[in-house]
């Protein structure tokens, strides 16, 4: 795939630290109001935009892609557009509650009922949206499928449907506490393994 990035491993893991480390104003969550933590909203309609970096495994050789994205929310209805580091579209993903649609730069569009299938055919590595719906605003569901805030030092990390999510930092606006760092693994031993950075830099709830 022309798009991606390939990146010796050492390579991959310095620019992705540096990376990290030049987001600046990443605040903890004892850096935060109390309030923040119990008044936290969840938002059916939402535009997050960011930065990721995935590290997998294809054909038995490990690779990487790093770029943007933006994650655009009404209802049940997602569109994600991934970009390269420099805004070239790679990807435009349409995702309804019983269809998936992807269309990669300079090919057809492709469609199945599961995302997270569809991009693991077409990418190369899995995209977990159904379980990303919640995880970037700072939630989880618990043992009945119920959604429930994330809290400090308790459900910081977690796992769920294989993928073991880590709330690394957080950032607040005007309005409430939301993820700044995620970094999501996935942890199937019937699958291979795949490592997927979030960075959040811009939230608006609509």
């Amino acid at each position: 795939m022309r798009w991606m990035t390939r990146l010796p491993a050492w390579l991959f893991a310095l620019l992705t630290v540096s990376g990290m480390v030049g987001c600046s104003s990443l605040q903890t969550w004892s850096s935060l109001p109390s309030q923040t933590l119990t008044e936290r909203s969840f938002y059916d309609n939402i535009l997050i935009q960011g930065r990721f970096s995935v590290a997998y495994e294809q054909n038995n050789r490990p690779q990487s892609v790093q770029g943007r994205f933006q994650w655009q929310q009404q209802g049940q209805r997602i569109d994600i557009d991934l970009m390269s580091p420099l805004g070239q579209t790679m990807a435009k993903l349409a995702i309804t509650s019983n269809l998936a649609t992807i269309q990669q730069t300079g090919k057809d569009i492709k469609s199945a009922p599961n995302i997270a299938e569809l991009t693991e055919q077409t990418l190369g590595w899995s995209l977990p949206v159904a379980g990303m719906r919640d995880w970037l605003q700072g939630f989880n569901r618990n043992s009945s499928n119920q959604r429930q805030i994330a809290r400090p030092n308790e459900n910081d990390q977690f796992d769920n449907e294989g993928w073991h999510i880590h709330y690394v930092s957080w950032q607040q606006n005007s309005v409430s506490a939301y993820p700044k760092r995620i970094d999501l693994t996935r942890t199937s031993p019937q699958l291979h393994q795949l490592s997927l950075r979030i960075i959040i830099d811009q939230w608006e709830p609509q």
